[in-house]
């Protein structure tokens, strides 16, 4: 990823704390057990994803169009530092492992595969909110 596929475009508390909720629901969803594994892994990438333009969005910047998740996800280093990069490779090989559930057919992901997702996305749910904390406090909304 290069800064020339993000576009400089201020946010608001308002937004973050939006999207904040849109991730609440989505990690939610991953882990109800009445659904399927397909279905929870695809809430989990969704959470992954909401996270991460959370980062995007609170530096200042959004993703140009073009591959979306793909730029999303290698930015948070750049964003955020090194510290970032584990769950940037992480929820790219989510985004790939989701691709082909969802398009090459369903079954490809396992119960650890929604797991091991859902636990990479808490480490960078303490990364991000530390990363806030520091850089953007004026961006946190208290619950």
């Amino acid at each position: 990823m290069t800064p020339e596929a993000l576009i400089a475009q201020a946010t608001s508390r308002q937004e973050i704390a939006d999207l904040l909720e849109r991730y609440s629901v989505a990690l939610g969803d991953a882990s109800l057990s009445v659904q399927s594994v397909d279905g929870r892994y695809v809430d989990a990438y969704s959470a992954a994803f909401l996270l991460s333009k959370i980062a995007i969005r609170a530096a200042g910047y959004r993703v140009k169009s073009g591959d979306n998740h793909r730029d999303t996800f290698s930015a948070l280093p750049w964003l955020l530092g090194s510290v970032a990069q584990p769950s940037a490779d992480a929820f790219d090989a989510a985004r790939r492992k989701r691709n082909a559930d969802m398009y090459d057919g369903a079954g490809l992901v396992d119960d650890a595969d929604v797991e091991a997702l859902l636990a990479r996305v808490a480490v960078f749910e303490g990364v991000l909110k530390s990363w806030l904390n520091d850089a953007h406090p004026e961006l946190i909304v208290e619950a």
